[in-house]
């Protein structure tokens, strides 16, 4: 059973969607989307040899090497211009590394990105947006006591407020996220020493925003 962390992501990706799932461990995303006619082809990656193994022989114990293509190698370096891709999904990182992923020639060719970065959203939605692209989806999920985030990006042009990019022109309507931030900066914010004035300061604003947002929702 695929968990609900990566059954979230299955949501975002469409049949005719060419997609590469970077980073993609064991392949049991990209299983689940060929067994339930959720693309009809795809192409898994990873950097890890040990990691694209186990995908190839859960690949080939479901008997889908034909729909279920696999690449060793770093992030886009494995796309040649024949293999017409056009989706990227990307699952497990963190958000630097997500972006030296997308720091390539390639990603001109890309018209979507679906994305579950670990950290910092602000710099993946600010960076992202200004390569070309806007935000198409957001979700706010829990699976086994941890929290995540996707976004969905593509091609287009967009302005946003920075409080939208800090915490998502979807998201910022959630209620459950809004106050899953909330409670983080308040603890946060009560184990910093009163002599870190700064960080007090700019933490403070941040309570303030995120209480003014849940107000101004209800």
């Amino acid at each position: 059973m695929l968990s609900i962390r990566l059954e979230s992501l299955a949501k975002h990706i469409k049949f005719n969607d060419k997609v590469i799932d970077i980073g993609c461990d064991h392949a049991l995303l990209d299983i689940y989307l060929v067994k339930n006619n959720v693309v009809k082809k795809i192409m898994a990656s990873d950097i890890h040899e040990q990691a694209l193994d186990a995908g190839i022989a859960n690949i080939k114990r479901e008997n889908l090497e034909e729909k279920i293509t696999t690449r060793l190698g770093d992030g886009l370096d494995v796309l040649t211009d024949k293999d017409n891709i056009d989706t990227i999904l990307i699952s497990g990182m963190g958000t630097s590394t997500i972006l030296k992923i997308l720091d390539h020639p390639y990603l001109s060719k890309i018209n979507k990105l679906v994305i579950q970065s670990n950290n910092d959203h602000f710099l993946l939605r600010n960076s992202i947006c200004r390569l070309g692209f806007i935000i198409k989806a957001e979700d706010f999920l829990v699976d086994n006591h941890k929290h995540y985030i996707n976004i969905v990006f593509i091609r287009g042009k967009a302005k946003y407020r920075k409080r939208e990019l800090m915490y998502g022109p979807i998201l910022i309507h959630n209620t459950n996220y809004l106050n899953f931030e909330l409670n983080n900066c308040l603890k946060i914010y009560h184990l910093i020493p009163k002599m870190k004035l700064r960080y007090r300061l700019k933490l403070g604003r941040e309570i303030r925003l995120l209480k003014y947002l849940l107000k101004k929702g209800r």
